[in-house]
């Protein structure tokens, strides 16, 4: 009985995953497909104006929104809507101040748009926070399914209206209002699905320093959505846009690895919450994520690295072989794909140290930036981005071993994850030798069927290994 129960337990579990996945991972992909699209089609200057875009509102949307997503992931509700009505005042007095500044700190930094698309955008990044939340909502009321479901055909018509734009005469403005259209009918059917769920109930928690942890937990997302795009921000007021989009397409990292970080602590976020008196339980579901992830980020990883060259002649058509050097380098970020770092720090109310973090990343990115850029160029750029990555992830590894009364090599299976990439490394070795001889086309064709078999093997072993434990 027992057994059954867990097994129940753990096959749920893995369909609040699958659908978690799903929610973030269409938009991402339709996006990123995009990007494939239109780097091809547009010219430079264009091209580099479209990422703009995408970088702008990424940032302002996640500073405004100031750890909203976060706090509803990771507290419960009933505290949560408790916390809000005693100092709805406050909080919207705050919100309403950072909108209006960060808006307008948006009109007048972005470079190369004119004022009526300024302002679109600016309508364009309130619907999409506003959206963003509504979907954290409905995942933590247990609707993971019904955002997935949402998303998939939210991505569809994005993806469909970009095609779109691109053939009846591309122009930014009418692509942005035609987004903006599509998150607010995605806003509406999101809205009236959560107002007919009913919340579960669960025990209030009594923190009297709540309102703290949701500053650092602002500040931390407003901080890491800075260190992820602050090479771009950095290059994009110093190159020219020609520059910036071989840059930027070189240092473009795919969406799977970014989506499986995001769902992954989004899981975990919730899982913990519910076991915070129970470390040892954080500790093994921290751990077995780090299992799952890997048996997907270490082939991808190495698939990129040996088979890079074939890859961007197929995606870009050889018109962004120069972003190659870059891509080289900031591909090293990958293998940290394995898990979220800062989850354990966020449900455990240790928003100083999660914010720390933030801070470490950006600052010695910023500063090996000015020490690199002048002597390797945009590669010291890339550079300073994966050795700051490295040094946050390291702290919050840290710190959450500290929080649980534990050390690193019990959240982190360093001896099982390193024999694991010596075994895939071994094979995409062999593999590369193998297929020298074929061409660009056959080669990739091998590399990709054998690459989705070794990630689709190392997810079953892991399942069945996962299932039949009691």
């Amino acid at each position: 009985m027992a057994n059954t129960v867990s097994l129940i337990f753990k096959a749920d579990k893995t369909r609040k995953i699958v659908w978690l996945f799903l929610s973030k991972v269409m938009p991402l992909v339709a996006l990123f497909f995009i990007t494939i699209i239109y780097s091809r089609k547009l010219t430079y200057d264009d091209y580099g104006k479209f990422q703009s875009v995408w970088i702008y509102t990424n940032i302002v949307n996640v500073i405004i929104s100031f750890g909203i997503a976060s706090v509803i992931l990771s507290t419960e509700l009933d505290f949560l809507r408790a916390f809000i009505k005693k100092n709805r005042k406050k909080l919207s007095l705050y919100y309403s101040i950072l909108w209006i500044s960060g808006l307008i700190a948006f009109f007048f930094a972005a470079k190369n748009f004119n004022t009526s698309l300024k302002f679109l955008l600016i309508a364009f990044i309130i619907i999409q926070n506003v959206a963003s939340a509504a979907d954290n909502l409905l995942i933590k009321i247990g609707s993971e399914k019904t955002s997935g479901v949402i998303n998939f055909f939210y991505a569809s018509i994005f993806f469909g209206w970009h095609i779109y734009v691109l053939h009846t005469g591309y122009s930014l403005y009418h692509l942005i209002a035609g987004i903006a259209i599509i998150s607010i009918v995605r806003l509406i059917i999101i809205l009236l699905i959560s107002f007919q769920k009913r919340e579960i109930t669960v025990t209030n928690e009594n923190n009297h320093n709540f309102l703290y942890h949701w500053g650092y937990l602002g500040l931390n997302d407003a901080l890491g959505v800075l260190a992820r795009w602050i090479d771009k921000l950095f290059l994009l007021y110093l190159l020219s846009s020609t520059d910036f989009a071989v840059f930027f397409n070189g240092s473009i990292e795919i969406p799977l690895f970014a989506l499986l970080v995001s769902v992954t602590g989004n899981f975990l976020a919730i899982e913990i919450s519910a076991n915070i008196q129970h470390p040892e339980k954080v500790i093994k579901v921290y751990s077995a994520s780090f299992h799952i992830l890997s048996n997907i980020v270490f082939p991808l990883f190495l698939f990129l690295l040996f088979f890079r060259v074939d890859l961007f002649s197929l995606a870009f058509n050889h018109k962004y072989d120069a972003s190659l050097p870059i891509f080289i380098i900031s591909i090293f970020i990958l293998p940290l794909r394995i898990n979220n770092y800062g989850v354990i720090l966020q449900c455990y109310s240790q928003g100083k140290r999660v914010l720390y973090g933030s801070l470490l990343d950006l600052f010695i990115a910023i500063t090996l930036m000015f020490i690199l850029y002048p002597l390797m160029g945009t590669k010291g750029v890339a550079i300073s981005i994966v050795i700051s990555t490295y040094c946050q992830s390291f702290y919050y590894l840290w710190y959450s071993s500290t929080v649980l009364n534990s050390t690193i090599l019990h959240l982190l299976p360093l001896k099982k994850l390193g024999v694991r990439f010596l075994k895939i490394l071994a094979l995409y070795l062999v593999l590369s030798f193998s297929l020298s001889s074929l061409s660009a086309p056959a080669r990739l064709i091998f590399a990709i069927t054998i690459t989705a078999a070794i990630v689709f093997l190392g997810m079953i072993k892991y399942s069945k290994t996962y299932f039949n434990k009691p």
